[in-house]
């Protein structure tokens, strides 16, 4: 439990130390990131999807949509924006719910995962595109590597029996190199970006505004899904309660590389990162 637990750390640390190297690797990393290993993980998990994977991806983007207008009304900066409503499900929550509750558990993460992803590096793009005009950032949203992953994926269902009989293992390598390359990114901005106590503070108030926030949507969500009869969601509620403890995204500072060239993030996550790992230990011994 704990290596599993423990794995995104290492791999933070990892790029911590690739950061005080000479080479420069995190822009060819962000780039293989968000133009192919994300894209690969979303069309495999959509072709093979099982009943009731749609309705958490749809619910994500829903709850998404709604912390981020939440955030724009406090605030136009798209890295606060990103900062409130993209959590890090797939390469903090994944590992951490398939140790705590198994199999379903990780299904219904990497269902959420699907749809933040989504939302997150699709509008992520649009908010990030200054200096243009709104025509032009729809089209760069519509662009963007999850908007064709997902395309693909979808034309792939007909194959779902075959795609998950041979490319299985190939899956399973894409999610440990999407962990770490995500993981290993923030890192090396970390190593750039010291952590000061102001940092700490900063994150705070968002975090216990964004468990609230999360909370009271997940709660509806489960409420909605029960007068339905989805059993994905019913069965798994303390799973989708952990999403509510994440901190923001990693890919945030992927993104934020890729598209703004700087790592204003960094200091946001990682602290909001210590922040949540205090909170999911908290709600481990509590509930667990």
């Amino acid at each position: 439990m704990s290596l599993s637990l423990f794995a995104p750390l290492l791999y933070l640390l990892i790029g911590f130390g690739l950061g005080h190297t000479p080479f420069e690797i995190k822009g060819r990393a962000s780039a293989l990131l968000t133009k192919w290993v994300i894209p690969l993980v979303i069309i495999y998990n959509i072709a093979t999807h099982r009943s009731g994977v749609f309705v958490i991806m749809l619910g994500m983007i829903v709850m998404m949509g709604i912390m981020l207008g939440l955030s724009r009304i406090f605030t136009r900066d798209p890295v606060q924006n990103l900062c409130f409503c993209y959590l890090n499900i797939g390469w903090l929550g994944l590992p951490v719910a398939s140790t705590l509750f198994g199999d379903s558990a990780a299904m219904v993460i990497i269902a959420a995962y699907v749809g933040s992803s989504l939302f997150g590096n699709s509008v992520g793009v649009g908010l990030m595109a200054h200096g243009q005009d709104l025509k032009t950032r729809l089209i760069q949203t519509l662009k963007a590597p999850p908007v064709w992953a997902l395309m693909v994926g979808l034309a792939c269902i007909p194959f779902a029996s075959q795609i998950e009989h041979y490319t299985k293992p190939v899956y399973e390598v894409l999610k440990f190199v999407m962990s770490f390359l995500g993981m290993a990114i923030l890192g090396i901005w970390l190593s750039e970006t010291p952590l000061k106590w102001s940092d700490f503070k900063t994150a705070l108030q968002p975090f216990v505004l964004r468990v609230l926030t999360v909370s009271i949507l997940i709660s509806l969500f489960i409420v909605i899904c029960q007068y339905y009869g989805i059993t994905l969601v019913i069965e798994n509620k303390p799973t989708l309660y952990l999403i509510a403890l994440l901190p923001p995204a990693a890919n945030i500072i992927v993104l934020e590389t890729h598209y703004l060239k700087s790592g204003r993030s960094a200091s946001l996550i990682a602290s909001g990162t210590c922040l949540s790992i205090i909170a999911i230990g908290l709600y481990i011994g509590v509930f667990l």
